[in-house]
């Protein structure tokens, strides 16, 4: 299976309004924070960093070195980055639908964040 690279310019992304997860990102950067939602129990909640695609599957690396595919859907991006790049993740369930998403740094600053996903408060 061929491994497609990425670009690499630019810097990492936070979760913006429009961005939250790593599908949502024009620009993938080798090394880009991400929070597994996934499907493997074992690395549900987990942090991680994305290496490349693989088909269609984000490939992402784990502090132990494990790799594992998943749907960019799945991987959710960081709040905030510190100034030494230590990824932030406000994450929150959906009141409505129970599915996670992360705040943006606007959100968990505001005097009432927000109780629902995107896709419900549309």
């Amino acid at each position: 299976m061929p491994w497609v690279g990425t670009s690499s310019a630019g810097q990492f992304a936070c979760a913006t309004v429009s961005q939250r997860t790593l599908k949502d990102l024009r620009i993938k950067r080798k090394g880009q924070p991400v929070f597994v939602l996934g499907h493997m129990l074992a690395r549900k909640g987990q942090e991680a960093t994305f290496e490349a695609f693989n088909d269609r599957l984000a490939v992402v690396k784990f502090s132990d070195e494990g790799l594992v595919g998943y749907d960019p859907r799945e991987l959710l991006l960081p709040t905030e980055l510190d100034e030494h790049g230590v990824p932030y993740f406000e994450i929150r369930s959906c009141l409505s639908c129970g599915i996670l998403f992360p705040l943006t740094l606007e959100e968990r600053e505001s005097d009432q964040e927000p109780d629902q996903c995107p896709d419900c408060t549309i």
